[in-house]
């Protein structure tokens, strides 16, 4: 299911990261294209497992990963662009 998001969108997941989003980021003051439902769906899929990875254990990634979650109600261009 992954494989079939990451070439429909065309993302690729880097090699290495420490946070999912860049430093300094706010993404309530994201002004970027609304997602279309389709992209939407993916970036929810996104956060459910960002989620479930802080629930195992990465709690270094809490901060980002809530800050991005509060998006979920009308996620953006450039709020999935912070999850890769």
């Amino acid at each position: 299911v992954e494989d079939y998001y990451m070439k429909k969108f065309g993302r690729q997941l880097p090699s290495k990261a420490t946070t999912p989003t860049k430093s300094g980021y706010r993404p309530e003051l994201d002004a970027s294209r609304e997602l279309n439902p389709d992209e939407s769906s993916y970036f929810h899929q996104l956060i459910g497992i960002l989620r479930w990875i802080v629930e195992l254990g990465r709690v270094d990634i809490f901060t980002e990963v809530s800050m991005l979650s509060s998006c979920l109600a009308l996620p953006r261009e450039g709020h999935l662009e912070q999850v890769f």
